[in-house]
């Protein structure tokens, strides 16, 4: 049995989006979103099959490979191999391990900030989408339908994934 991913708005997240549907109001971010670093990641949709998915989680381990840390696991009798490399050649996100990986909150802060968020984050955290202009409302909503694993509160990025975005937007 082969499950397509499509938009499909009961699934709440982790799934692709068809920009093509998104309203015209929007074509500017939309091309945007296309052309940056997540374009291919939000918006390609693969099948899924569950029995793959059932023997990935039940023979899942952590290994090193090639000297850095992975995840191993058996397919259907065939050796999965899955690294932080092979994640970025895939998705194909055009970045690099030499990037940053983590952003402090007061980086985090100022560069939304820059971006226009009228919001207080120090208290709560999070990066709450009202507090932003339209677009980047949109891209927020890009990211957490898309890629952000949350079962609710989309109305929001926390700290992990604001800093994420930021990355992602100012590259």
């Amino acid at each position: 049995m082969v499950k397509v991913l499509e938009w499909d708005k009961t699934l709440k997240h982790n799934q692709s989006i068809n920009l093509d549907e998104v309203p015209t109001d929007f074509e500017d971010v939309t091309r945007w979103v296309r052309s940056s670093r997540i374009g291919h990641a939000v918006e390609t949709s693969v099948p899924v099959y569950p029995i793959h998915i059932q023997d990935f989680w039940q023979n899942v381990k952590l290994e090193s490979i090639n000297n850095k840390p992975g995840i191993v696991s058996t397919v259907r009798n065939k050796r999965v191999e899955v690294t932080e490399e092979r994640i970025r050649r895939v998705l194909k996100f055009q970045d690099s391990s030499e990037d940053p990986q983590s952003l402090s909150q007061d980086d985090i802060l100022d560069g939304f900030r820059g971006m226009g968020y009228v919001g207080d984050f120090r208290n709560k955290k999070e990066i709450k989408r009202g507090g932003l202009t339209r677009d980047w409302r949109f891209i927020v909503h890009v990211i957490s339908m898309s890629l952000a694993h949350r079962k609710g509160g989309f109305d929001g990025l926390n700290l992990e994934w604001s800093a994420a975005m930021l990355s992602l937007c100012i590259n």
